[in-house]
């Protein structure tokens, strides 16, 4: 089978049989929470939730860093994925904000070459912060 999509039908197939046209491809990779990539963010880097809805950061840092977090939209429940890729030469230590609670403990960051982790912290529209480690 190929690896090529053909659009002259106004649809593409995939490796299933499954179709999507055009625009139905397009939504399916746009949507979601946006996600903000963050290189070099120095030694502190504050975590703000969007204005409304979710949202995410891809981290990649340069140097240990330790992450704050602004407050969510008051009413909102609100949930931030945070990805960590480390760099290349590893040895980057992030401490991840105080004020939130980890339910299953305070998610190890692994600081090897090109390690990567997933956690998500959710903002419960009053003033608490709750966050779980999801992979790394």
């Amino acid at each position: 089978m190929s690896t090529l999509l053909d659009f002259s039908a106004g649809v593409a197939s995939g490796g299933r049989g499954n179709t999507l046209s055009g625009g139905q491809m397009v939504d399916a990779i746009t949507s979601g929470a946006p996600m903000t990539t963050i290189v070099n963010p120095g030694a502190a880097y504050v975590l703000s939730y969007a204005a409304a809805g979710d949202n995410g950061y891809r981290i990649m840092p340069d140097l240990d860093c330790f992450l704050t977090l602004s407050d969510g939209q008051k009413g909102q429940i609100q949930i931030m994925r945070v990805l960590i890729i480390q760099p290349r030469e590893g040895n980057c230590v992030v401490t991840w904000p105080s004020n939130v609670i980890w339910p299953d403990g305070i998610p190890f960051v692994d600081s090897r070459s090109g390690a990567v982790m997933c956690a998500e912290i959710m903002f419960d529209g009053d003033e608490r912060h709750y966050g779980r480690r999801i992979f790394g």
